[in-house]
């Protein structure tokens, strides 16, 4: 058995996030653990919230983040690379705990390194096993001495599997519950569709195409005003070059994706965290994704859940519709909207079920009971702590 690092009076914490949703909840983590712990001084691989956070980041997460195995493929050296350098970082530093957000590829390698070490580890956001990979449950349950869960379903899964988690609820919330209510100015009866294809370059390849060719359907049958987020990382100058590509004037805004998924009163969206603020907001929308042949081909033998959004997964219904790989045909999906829109008893359904998903995943104080966690695994005994007066 590995021995625990030996307590010292410093506070040192490790945490490693891979995607644009991990660099927020990183954030979120680390704000929670400097005002419960004045002082202690985190690392980490993220993004630009983690660092305006005050972690000292040892690497951006943005150039690692990938989805697929051809995507993982095109990167193997960059990771590979960065595995190694943090590998060392691991060994050679006095670290009291690790935090995992998602990024199970990566994540699960670097686990064993952190376990070799002795240090404890909190695995935040696990990878969603339950859908594909359930052969990993063991190997995260058996690396990780902490398991926080976001998901409300997830934690009577992992209990049926003999593994004892902490739903925590879900950290977006932390962040939209904040959100200053705005909205973008629009001309009377228009109507606003946000485009939303993702926070990765080869989503965004491969999306984009698809929604805009959607949007040029929708335009020519109703006054419309497109609007699109430019995630982090994405590279403007890629989304202009497509966008020149189809007859259909799209508005692009820096970031602010609350904004544009408040305004809208449809959303084109690909899978992911984006669906999540579509239901806090009520926006409904359509999901839209493709992936590699191969990949595509993988996810198909590995994924066991019949829908791949969110607000499906958690309702366990269609909420919204899915159009998935080959199923993504504009002319089909600009048909579904037309019908949606056209449709106001339809809306106000939809409006109710995205509530519900709120309603289940809206939890106090997210990040401040992850934090509690992270550092009752740093020192057993929390009241030596110095607890600020604003800490729930």
């Amino acid at each position: 058995m590995s021995k625990r690092v030996n307590e010292t009076s410093e506070k040192n914490l490790l945490i490693v996030a891979g995607e644009v949703s991990g660099d927020i909840y990183g954030a979120l983590l680390a704000n929670a653990c400097q005002k419960m712990v004045p002082g202690i001084k985190i690392f980490g691989v993220g993004g630009k919230r983690m660092e305006k956070a005050g972690v000292n980041l040892l690497f951006n997460s943005l150039s690692l983040s990938v989805v697929g195995i051809t995507e993982v493929l095109s990167k193997w050296g960059k990771i590979k690379e960065v595995f190694k350098k943090l590998k060392n970082f691991i060994y050679n530093s006095s670290l009291q705990a690790v935090v995992l957000i998602d990024y199970p590829g990566f994540n699960l390698r670097l686990a064993k390194v952190i376990k070799e070490k002795g240090i404890p580890l909190l695995y935040y956001v696990p990878p969603q096993v339950w859908a594909w990979g359930k052969r990993r449950v063991k190997k995260i349950g058996n690396l990780a001495d902490k398991i926080a869960v976001i998901l409300p379903f997830e934690k009577e899964w992992y209990k049926e599997k003999g593994y004892e988690v902490e739903y925590v609820g879900h950290p977006l919330f932390e962040v939209l519950k904040n959100f200053k209510k705005m909205s973008l100015t629009r001309k009377k009866k228009e109507v606003i569709i946000g485009i939303l294809p993702g926070s990765r370059q080869e989503e965004v390849k491969r999306i984009l195409p698809v929604m805009l060719a959607t949007a040029q359907l929708i335009n020519k049958k109703r006054k419309v005003k497109f609007v699109l987020p430019l995630a982090d990382g994405i590279e403007k100058n890629l989304v202009e070059k497509e966008i020149k590509k189809w007859e259909v004037p799209v508005k692009i805004y820096s970031g602010n994706s609350h904004l544009i998924i408040q305004s809208s009163d449809f959303l084109l969206v690909s899978s992911g965290t984006a669906t999540l603020e579509a239901a806090y907001f009520q926006t409904p929308m359509v999901i839209i994704y493709k992936l590699s042949l191969l990949s595509y081909i993988v996810a198909r033998i590995l994924v066991k859940v019949p829908w791949i959004g969110l607000v499906n997964l958690i309702s366990g219904e269609e909420v919204v519709p899915e159009f998935i790989q080959r199923e993504a045909k504009p002319e089909k999906i600009a048909s579904q909207v037309e019908n949606i829109l056209k449709d106001k008893d339809k809306i106000i359904r939809i409006k109710r079920k995205l509530s519900n998903v709120t309603n289940k995943l809206s939890c106090c104080d997210t990040s401040y009971k992850v934090a509690k966690i992270v550092l009752g695994l740093m020192k057993e005994e929390q009241n030596e702590f110095c607890w600020s007066k604003d800490v729930p």
